[in-house]
């Protein structure tokens, strides 16, 4: 399926973030409700502090929304 330029332009105010190898980054991608919810979902679980998300910022596109958070990776421990 081809996308006009229209359907895959992003905001402009949106920087991803650097690559970092010993950390994964999470992108939740929707309306802000359902990012929002994610969010508060994931905090529920213990997984992630709500604060370590950025603040939802529009796409660009009708209604959507992205959140980014960085969350460093466990250190392999050596074995014994």
């Amino acid at each position: 399926m081809v996308q006009s330029t229209e359907e895959i332009s992003v905001s402009t105010t949106f920087k991803l973030p650097s690559y970092q190898a010993d950390r994964l980054c999470h992108i939740l991608l929707g309306d802000y409700a359902a990012v929002i919810a994610a969010i508060n979902h994931m905090a529920v679980l213990g997984y992630c502090d709500r604060i370590s998300w950025l603040n939802p910022v529009p796409t660009g596109r009708n209604g959507e929304y992205i959140s980014v958070m960085n969350r460093r990776l466990p250190q392999p421990q050596p074995d014994d």
